[in-house]
């Protein structure tokens, strides 16, 4: 893994872990300070919908209904009885009670401010050991690749397996958009929807970046592929097996004679080299590039073990 992505990685986490404190610490202080300040009452919970309840305040004939905002119901059940706080500076704002209305928030904050910090820890330990370089059984190795080859025998993955997952990102950005600039909505679910659409455009970018800077390289040895996230060796000894598979869903139609049929769009192909149990040790693009260069390199593999490209096909269930 190169250095600069290590130093993103834990920036990146450590920022995340930071902004769920800084939440915390917003949550927790507006906790205290309405534990502290406000005053607590009993209130009849009579509507409960969207994100929001009504609840009943006084006794006749002082009875006052008010709406209130809640990031969740749990706790909250219609026409029970729940604990309020009732702002003495505005006594139209109101907040619910209780160890879940009151807590959860938080609890949630400070799992995600741990998850963020083991995050950064670990993405600071990667590769730090593991980088002496040497032929393995196909082990992707979290450390900086070791010399280039000397060898002509190069590829890479196509242009478009790198623009791809880009493109599927855009996913995540608006999922993090419509929590980050809605009108409506609890704080909670907005909150986890720019988290998970944040993860997704944070796994996409790293999904193209890693495809984006695969490289493959063969000599006398073994295969050796790299990228900015490692690299991992083979040697010749370990491939048993040199394969193009197809793998294709098929809808099982019931109550139909004719044969299952394969669905558009379901169909995958892949280069494997394989081990003698069929394991794949590396799984290429079959549209790596050069083309004369990749079949150059699947000559050198054929000299080297007595191996030559098969296609196996796979049919799965479609799901």
């Amino acid at each position: 893994m190169h250095t600069e992505i290590r130093i993103a990685l834990v920036l990146l986490a450590s920022a995340l872990a930071a902004l769920a404190a800084w939440f915390l610490r917003s949550a927790v202080v507006d906790n205290l300070v309405m534990l502290r300040s406000w005053t607590r009452a009993e209130g009849l919970v009579t509507y409960t919908g969207g994100h929001e309840v009504q609840i009943e305040l006084g006794t006749d004939p002082d009875t006052r209904r008010v709406m209130i905002a809640t990031d969740h119901q749990l706790g909250l059940s219609a026409l029970k009885k729940a604990p309020v706080y009732v702002d003495p500076a505005d006594p139209a704002h109101v907040r619910p009670g209780g160890a879940l209305q009151m807590w959860l928030r938080p609890a949630v904050l400070v799992l995600l401010a741990v998850f963020f910090l083991g995050c950064a820890l670990t993405a600071a330990r990667l590769g730090r050991t593991g980088g002496e370089s040497g032929y393995g059984a196909g082990h992707w190795m979290l450390s900086e690749s070791p010399p280039p080859l000397e060898t002509e025998l190069r590829v890479h993955r196509p242009a478009s397996e790198w623009r791809a997952p880009l493109f599927w990102s855009l996913l995540g950005v608006a999922m993090a958009a419509c929590g980050l600039f809605a009108r409506s909505g609890a704080p909670l679910p907005r909150l986890g929807a720019i988290f998970l659409g944040g993860l997704w455009v944070l796994l996409m970018s790293g999904l193209s970046l890693h495809n984006g800077t695969t490289e493959v390289a063969a000599d006398a040895h073994g295969i050796r592929e790299t990228s900015a996230f490692g690299w991992r060796d083979i040697p010749w000894e370990e491939v048993a097996g040199v394969e193009t598979r197809e793998v294709v869903a098929v809808n099982r139609r019931a109550f139909s004679l004719t044969d299952n049929l394969p669905i558009p769009g379901r169909t995958s192909r892949s280069l494997v080299f394989a081990d003698r149990s069929g394991r794949a040790l590396m799984r290429l693009s079959v549209a790596m590039q050069p083309r004369d260069t990749m079949r150059r390199l699947l000559d050198f593999c054929a000299a080297r073990t007595g191996l030559h490209e098969q296609l196996r096909r796979i049919v799965v269930p479609d799901i």
